[in-house]
């Protein structure tokens, strides 16, 4: 990657964290997640998980054992919807830049 492309991540990142963006999507995704009641079956998973195994084990054994299903159980919508709502934060946000700074990432995003 370029030197310019890291700068540019680096600024978006800050900008995404220091604008409120990122928390407001977290928030967003909690509820969302929680309306679909997504904690209650990955908690019954987990807890499934734990005693399925007689022996001790470590939290991040867990978390290791339990993060594909955890993934691959949040309903498809909500994935899409949450990537729609960063797209259009990158995407205003570039069109909010000043010339010289979307300039290389406007040839970047162009390629999605």
């Amino acid at each position: 990657m370029a030197h310019n492309d890291e700068e540019l991540i680096s600024a978006l990142t800050q900008h995404f964290v220091n604008s409120g963006e990122k928390q407001r999507l977290l928030t967003l995704l909690k509820a969302k997640l929680t309306d679909a009641s997504w904690p209650d079956m990955y908690y019954a998973h987990c807890r499934n998980a734990m005693q399925d195994r007689k022996d001790n084990f470590t939290f991040d054994e867990l978390a290791e054992s339990t993060s594909d299903y955890g993934k691959s159980s949040i309903n498809e919508s909500i994935k899409k919807e949450m990537l729609v709502q960063i797209k259009k934060f990158l995407v205003d946000t570039l069109a909010n830049m000043p010339p010289s700074s979307s300039t290389s990432a406007s040839a970047s995003s162009s390629t999605d």
